[in-house]
């Protein structure tokens, strides 16, 4: 069987925020076209203040997973670094200071530094020389573009490389109101392309970025793969009075929903004083001493099913952001009325935006909850309609067509359709846009 290897330095629990349900749902598509996905990681900061993780069934769509300074017992990975057991201690007892009502400097939360961008120290080459230099890759994956030093590590070919690039960093800061707060902008736009270039494929999450890498990098091939999810019709319509968020504790999360809170949720609650609205995921760590009544802070829950079958309408009020909210395709494939800024539908409007409600301002955002709340006909023709979208465009059998087509051109040494360079040639970037 052909074996495809994936380099990453995300953490990967399971299926728990958009990043890696996406980098799960390529390892299935990779299964799917019958060749074995094999996940490296080389540095121990994926545990960031974690000491020890268990593993979801869903990361078993990987046939191999090893990760650098990190022990592994079945689905249990423990950080042999003490470092880290001392930053949890730390961090918990900050945790339980703040939740006491402490609000000293010291009490102040401080996650370690983005592992995904960390730059590659000389003992992560090493590790991965020794992982998988000298063993016959079918084709080699970098899972963000930070991860493209690997190819140089393991000498890849080029028409057998691809970066995963999930958006494009150097456009998050001008994406949206509060852009320049992102954690994660750490790239200027010939930075990430000079990254990208490395590759002989760039896998894109969706269409406008997509369009921007055929113009910037006219010499790589460039696929787009979007976030996937088999449609699920939903067995109740839900509260219509209980809005859903759901997200990770990332900039562009924390930022839309401290704007909702702020700007929306005054508005809503005098015009439909009985509506809740419940949050879940990591970015309710942000947010657990600072939140109005009627606001439920979940935090990061086992399945998030009953919640969406629960909750009536899902809202998504991102001001900033690049790449596919994979979030958005969540809650359309549960077949859930769905309120959204335009930042939310970039790069899917013209596929989305007939299923959701979009609005800019916070008196529209309103608006397009009050009007779902009212009218029990409009619920439904959204529902009709998400579930539409996800079946035409992002259920994997369709919307991983063209990756799948790459994979077996590229274990097969083979340029395909695209215009891949030879191995010992360079890239050139254009920087007329």
């Amino acid at each position: 069987m052909k074996r495809v290897l994936i380099i990453s330095r995300q953490r990967l629990i399971g299926a728990t925020n958009g990043s890696s349900a996406y980098l799960i749902g390529l390892a299935r598509a990779i299964r799917e076209a019958g060749m074995e996905p094999h996940l490296l990681q080389p540095s121990p900061g994926i545990m960031g203040r974690i000491p020890f993780f268990r593993t979801h069934t869903d990361v078993g769509a990987f046939a191999s997973h090893k990760v650098r300074g990190v022990a592994r017992l079945r689905r249990w990975f423990v950080s042999r670094d003490p470092a880290v057991w001392r930053d949890a201690a730390v961090g918990a007892a900050r945790g339980l200071a703040r939740r006491a009502g402490f609000k000293g400097d010291w009490s102040r939360d401080r996650p370690r530094p983005y592992a995904i961008a960390a730059e590659w120290s000389e003992a992560d080459r090493e590790w991965l020389r020794t992982e998988a230099g000298g063993r016959d890759w079918d084709v080699v994956i970098a899972d963000y573009a930070f991860q493209s030093e690997a190819f140089t590590v393991l000498g890849t070919p080029r028409a057998r490389s691809a970066i995963i690039m999930h958006d494009l960093f150097h456009a998050r800061p001008a994406s949206g109101e509060g852009g320049e707060k992102d954690s994660v902008a750490l790239l200027t736009r010939n930075e990430e392309l000079a990254m990208l270039a490395k590759a002989g494929t760039v896998i894109a999450i969706q269409q406008e970025e997509a369009a921007f890498l055929r113009e910037a990098l006219p010499m790589s091939r460039i696929i787009i793969a979007p976030a996937t999810h088999e449609p699920d019709p939903p067995a109740t319509p839900g509260d219509p009075l209980r809005l859903l968020f759901v997200g990770s504790r990332t900039a562009p999360n924390t930022h839309g929903l401290g704007w909702f809170l702020e700007r929306c949720w005054p508005m809503l609650k005098a015009a439909s004083p009985a509506t809740r609205l419940d949050v879940a995921g990591t970015v309710c760590t942000d947010f657990s001493r600072r939140v109005p009544d009627g606001v439920r802070l979940l935090g990061l829950v086992p399945e998030l099913a009953p919640h969406y079958a629960c909750a009536g309408i899902v809202i998504s009020p991102l001001r900033f952001g690049s790449g596919l909210k994979i979030k958005l395709i969540e809650a359309l494939a549960k077949g859930r009325p769905v309120v959204a800024t335009p930042v939310t539908l970039q790069g899917v409007a013209e596929t989305c935006g007939q299923a959701v409600i979009e609005a800019e301002s916070a008196e529209g955002f309103v608006a397009g909850i009050v009007a779902l709340q009212r009218s029990e006909e409009l619920r439904m023709r959204l529902s009709i309609d998400a579930l539409r979208v996800v079946t035409e465009h992002f259920a994997p059998l369709s919307a991983h067509r063209d990756f799948r087509a790459w994979l077996q051109d590229a274990a097969n040494g083979s340029d395909g359709p695209g215009r891949l360079l030879p191995p010992d040639a360079s890239a050139p970037i254009s920087c007329f846009q």
